[in-house]
């Protein structure tokens, strides 16, 4: 099952007072990028967390954003950093000399700077808020998971229509191609005729020529590699393994080179017009799969 990279999960944990929420968002980017916020007192964690992320996904902008709250039965409560809070004082009060201002500093306006307040050194505490981060963020990514499952059918569905339409044009190229040969003789005679050649022109040798020319403009291998490249994406659209974007951008540039052929090499209109068609349905194919991890 195909996952899409864009979406978005929440998750929440709790116990003896603590709770922490985690809220992962996931865009599309060719491989992983991971960014990460969160209050000073889970910023420890940031390496762990990362790699409890990575193990669920592989490719796209990854960006978790924890935050805590706590209730008056929680350990530890965290306590100000009066030395820095003097030293902030001073320098505010300071600064609204300089600039004038009415009023002093007040305990709101201290409690607007995160960094004065200091947590305080307990292992229990660290290995608490650890241990609910952890259980936040797994929620977190079930939740975008589901997210990007949900998405990833919704792509697929969109992308196997598509390849029916390819394959409905490439069935009309096999059977155009099969009255080239005769068409181009045709051609061939004609144009002899109108030269108005003064003696007989050996008819064998021109079949030969012709059978030349054929080879050359044959598209079969052509269109039995791109069916095959097509057999291939469909097979891994249904796989059961998530992480298909790099295999699938890969089959996709072989069908687009396998197509670029037959239009160049074919010499029938009607098949050019087929192999434009089929080109066009390969972009927007290309357009989803960049959606998909």
């Amino acid at each position: 099952m195909i996952r899409s990279m864009t979406g978005y999960g929440r998750g929440e944990a709790s116990a003896e007072g603590v709770r922490i929420t985690a809220e992962i968002r996931t865009l599309n980017s060719r491989f992983l990028d991971f960014s990460f916020r969160a209050p000073r007192s889970l910023q420890n964690f940031e390496n762990d967390l990362r790699e409890l992320c990575r193990l669920q996904v592989q490719r796209g902008k990854l960006a978790l954003t924890l935050n805590e709250s706590r209730g008056a039965d929680a350990p530890a409560a965290p306590r100000f950093d009066e030395v820095s809070a003097s030293r902030l004082v001073r320098e505010l009060t300071d600064l609204n000399a300089k600039l004038g201002l009415e009023g002093g500093v007040r305990l709101d306006h201290l409690l607007a700077f995160p960094d004065l307040l200091t947590q305080a050194d307990d292992p229990g505490l660290t290995a608490l808020l650890l241990k609910l981060a952890r259980e936040a963020v797994t929620a977190a990514l079930a939740d975008v998971a589901a997210m990007r499952e949900r998405e990833g059918r919704a792509l697929a569905a969109d992308m196997t229509e598509r390849l029916v339409s390819i394959e409905r044009d490439l069935t009309d190229i096999r059977s155009l191609q099969t009255e080239v040969p005769g068409r181009a003789l045709e051609k061939l005679r004609e144009r002899i005729k109108r030269l108005a050649l003064p003696q007989a022109y050996d008819e064998n040798r021109l079949e030969m020529e012709l059978a030349v020319l054929a080879d050359r403009l044959d598209i079969t291998e052509e269109c039995v590699r791109l069916q095959g490249h097509m057999n291939a994406f469909r097979r891994t659209l249904e796989s059961p393994e998530g992480t298909a974007g790099k295999r699938l951008e890969f089959l996709l540039q072989e069908m687009h080179r396998e197509a670029n052929t037959i239009g160049s090499k074919t010499a029938s209109l009607d098949i050019s017009h087929k192999a434009v068609s089929i080109r066009e349905e390969l972009e927007r194919l290309r357009e989803q799969v960049q959606n998909i991890e």
